[in-house]
């Protein structure tokens, strides 16, 4: 009886021992384009999806295999089968577009990995797989059959097995002769009959209707083949099942003809595999073809090759540099070396400076008193410039290039800006020695990536952005870091305290509600007391079982008492470890708060804000206005809150020029107001609360591409009430509908987003097929088009105010960025004239049509500021 694979040992054991494999290339290409998401693609919209999994494919087969050989067989204008039965794989579905895109770089791809590529016209790769079987058999090479194809079965002998990749390489299940017996329940040879009875829906080859392959199975074993079954056709019991073979004797024949793999190929006679085995890799081509397809994560592997194939002699090792040792100076004696540079590579690493120009690498103790005149003179390049900087005490010095900024903007969606990795991607290396030699390696590294990167972003038309926008903010974040702000710690602890006693009241409500204790952090735990104690309706699952996220929560607030009870227990939980108790403990010995600004992190261009995070504190509830209480400013100073009104709104409405948004806001109206009215056909003055609250919802979904989906789980309404609402507003809105399609087709068009200030963001999402996935791509050239310029005008706005704060020589410091919001600290007899210069250059920093309005208040806390 046949069997499942999960039913048998299909280990690997001899794939390990064959030297030479045969990749049916068509298969596994079309296996890693339906194993990646659609949107796998590089910074500049090339999918890259089906490339990568099948590099992937072929370095694991390297590694994990070492082969002596390896040949990759493609299609080749296949018709043989064709002229046999019209209707051979008539029903398939035409290669994906995506794929096509792909499909002429993987021969390319083979040949980098010192495999060879072979096709014959009018042939199959199964067809060729088989000619070449026949061949390294009889030669008594151990062979590999690498296939997704199930009539690859027929292929197996003593020296012949077949791998099959049911998820890519991470899973792979190797077939014998005996294993291919156990697994259909027929022996190898007969696989041919097998399909001419069953048949194979794949390939569109019909067999005998209404036998399936078990009945098929057993018939064979009974009779041994084909002609066996019909010379025996009167004993088969059933008749519908014997009328189907004998008026589809002609159909099972020529099924088996379909199914059988040819083995000898004229245009192969003369092929020798034993002249394919010993060819190693091109590692330098390689990585070459990785950095053009913005492979990371290959890239880094290929660094193992040489320890992982220690048989094979690679060629063309990554590149090296000479061995370069540094001079070990002063500070004063670099200020001298430096005097007639223009640039210098500096870098920080384990107590030195490493500093590289074109007149000599120096190495400098970071204590050296010397240091910030030294580097006040030439353009500093450096790789993360505000770290180098804050180390050596020289935050007020911006930087001529960061190598890691000018990454981010050619691909802001990375998950990291690493240098070695930068180095490695642009096939950049270099060795130091002695003291400092690591600074000293970063510093000679980043003058190496200058070039490379500034043309890259020439290219990308992205130089304004770095010069004019992101290295002018580094020395702002790294003062901004130095300073700090204050914090009321035993606030803060009084807080904690009375947190910490409502926290076990909850938990005692919530045991009580449940009928026993239980751990509340845990989603298993509370699944089992919610969906099975307490029988209340499971909204959605995942794979640990049915999901208790913050959504379901409020679907189910109506059905048990417990849930506000969990519900309040997890903010008060989260904001007792994140900020009550995080606070006090991140405070310094100043009794500030130091926190971290990232330049690189966010896609659309947004700081983030870590070490703490200072961005994520609520605003809207009584708690989190207490502990924004404890943000204090320090005795003789006052804090200085300025947030702009509703940019991102007016941002949209100077890029749609809707009428009806743009004359609101001209008039100083309440927009949410004016767009309830506006949809709802009445008086502004009529508008309810609630139909305010969810015209405010649909504005700013708008921007953040709500569905009715979303929109109803947000205000917790019927989705046909939802979309309706959504219908509406874009009916009385028909330029923001505009604004929303042409944008959706623009970016498409280019393949990235776009925002005022000239910011990219790939959207490889709009290339997908797959409507989810097509659908996030739209929503994202919406948002990262008016959150990415939201982000880029507050950047220009904190580089204004603080140039404007050094120049007319106030005494007041930039402490806090959270999104559309500035903190500043100012002495007490400055603080009216500093509230007046930030408000200005804020609503200066781009000319918007509706203009820009800030809003500032000053107090003695961040809370009061904000009132």
């Amino acid at each position: 009886m046949p069997k499942k694979a999960s039913e048998l040992d299909l280990n690997d054991g001899p794939a390990k021992a064959s030297r030479l494999f045969l990749v049916d290339g068509n298969s596994l290409a079309y296996r890693a384009y339906y194993a990646l998401p659609e949107d796998f693609a590089t910074s500049g919209g090339f999918p890259t999806g089906a490339l990568f999994g099948f590099a992937s494919m072929m370095l694991k087969l390297l590694q994990d295999y070492t082969p002596s050989g390896v040949i990759v067989c493609w299609d080749e204008k296949p018709t043989e089968r064709l002229a046999l039965h019209p209707g051979y794989k008539s029903t398939r579905k035409p290669t994906p577009e995506l794929l096509k895109e792909q499909r002429p770089f993987f021969p390319e791809l083979v040949e980098a990995f010192g495999y060879r590529n072979l096709s014959v016209i009018t042939r199959e790769a199964d067809d060729v797989i088989g000619t070449l079987t026949r061949i390294a058999d009889e030669q008594g090479i151990a062979t590999c059959v690498v296939s997704t194809d199930r009539d690859a079965f027929q292929l197996v002998s003593e020296r012949v097995c077949l791998m099959m990749t049911p998820r890519g390489m991470t899973e792979v299940l190797v077939y014998t002769p005996a294993r291919v017996a156990e697994r259909l329940g027929v022996p190898h040879t007969a696989v041919p009959d097998l399909i001419g009875l069953k048949g194979d829906t794949s390939d569109d080859i019909p067999g005998v209707p209404g036998i399936g392959e078990k009945t098929a199975a057993e018939l064979l074993q009974r009779f041994g083949t084909l002609e066996g079954v019909y010379d025996h056709v009167d004993e088969i019991s059933g008749p519908k099942r014997k009328q189907s073979l004998l008026e589809n004797r002609e159909e099972a024949f020529r099924s088996r003809e379909l199914g059988t793999i040819v083995r000898d190929i004229p245009e192969l006679a003369d092929f020798n595999p034993a002249g394919e085995m010993g060819t190693p890799p091109d590692r330098s081509r390689l990585a070459e073809l990785f950095r053009k397809w913005e492979m990371h994560g290959l890239l880094r592997r290929l660094d193992d090759l040489e320890t992982l194939l220690p048989a094979l002699t690679l060629d063309a090792p990554l590149p090296t540099g000479p061995i370069v040792r540094g001079t070990k100076t002063t500070g004063a004696e670099l200020a001298h070396a430096l005097a007639d540079s223009t640039e210098a590579g500096i870098a920080v690493a384990e107590g030195f400076l490493g500093v590289s120009s074109d007149t000599g690498n120096w190495v400098v103790a970071i204590d050296d008193p010397g240091l910030a005149d030294a580097l006040a003179g030439p353009g500093l390049i450096a790789h993360d410039a505000k770290v180098a900087l804050r180390a050596l005490g020289a935050e007020r010095i911006a930087p001529a290039f960061d190598t890691a900024l000018a990454a981010y903007l050619l691909d802001p969606g990375r998950s990291g800006y690493a240098f070695d990795d930068l180095m490695r991607e642009h096939g950049l290396a270099v060795e130091t020695d002695g003291e400092g030699r690591d600074a000293l390696r970063q510093a000679i590294g980043v003058r190496s990536l200058h070039p490379v990167l500034t043309e890259r972003l020439a290219d990308r038309h992205l130089l304004g952005l770095l010069a004019d926008l992101e290295l002018p903010l580094v020395p702002v974040l790294a003062e901004m870091e130095r300073v700090g702000i204050a914090v009321d710690t035993p606030v803060l602890e009084a807080i904690a305290e009375r947190c910490a006693t409502e926290l076990a009241e909850l938990e005692t409500e919530a045991y009580r509600l449940a009928g026993g204790p239980f751990t509340l952090g845990s989603p298993k735990q509370l699944g089992e007391i919610l969906f099975g104690r307490l029988g209340l309706p499971v909204q959605s699952s995942g794979k640990t079982g049915p999901s208790t996220d913050r959504t379901v929560l409020a679907k189910l607030r109506p059905r048990s008492p417990i849930i506000p009870v969990i519900e309040r227990w997890r903010e008060l939980s989260k904001l007792l470890s994140t900020y009550l108790r995080a606070l006090p403990e991140a405070a310094a010995d100043d009794g500030r708060v130091h926190t971290t600004f990232s330049q690189h992190t966010a896609a659309t261009g947004r700081l983030s804000c870590t070490n703490p995070n200072l961005q994520a504190i609520p605003v809207r509830t009584p708690i989190g206005q207490e502990i924004r209480a404890a943000f204090i400013s320090a005795p003789g100073r006052q804090l200085i809150s300025c947030d702009y009104s509703q940019v991102e709104l007016r941002i949209l409405a100077h890029l749609c020029q809707e009428p009806g948004l743009v004359d609101a806001f001209r008039r100083g109206e309440d927009v949410h107001r004016a767009t309830a009215a506006e949809v709802l056909g009445k008086a502004a003055a009529d508008v309810t609360k609630e139909e305010r609250d969810r015209a405010k919802a649909v504005n700013f979904g708008i921007i953040y591409g709500i569905s009715a989906y979303g929109l109803a789980e947000q205000l917790e309404i019927d989705r046909d009430e939802a979309q309706q609402y959504i219908d509406t507003y874009l009916g009385r809105y028909p330029a923001v509908q505009r604004f929303i399609a042409d944008t959706i087709d623009e970016t498409a068009e280019r393949g990235y987003a776009l925002t005022l200030l000239g910011r990219q963001r790939p959207i490889p999402e709009l290339r997908a097929k797959n409507r989810q996935v097509h659908q996030l791509g739209e929503r994202l050239a919406i948002n990262s088009l008016i959150q990415g310029s939201a982000a880029d005008i507050i950047k220009v706005a904190m580089i204004a105010c603080d140039r404007r704060l050094r120049d007319e020589r106030h005494d007041a410091a930039l402490v806090l960025q959270v999104h559309d919001e500035l903190v500043f600290e100012v002495a007490d007899n400055d603080a009216a004239a500093v509230r007046e210069l930030v408000v200005e250059e804020m609503v200066s920093a781009y000319a918007l049509d509706p203009p820009l309005v800030a809003d500032a208040g000053v107090g003695p806390t961040w809370a009061a500021a904000k009132e």
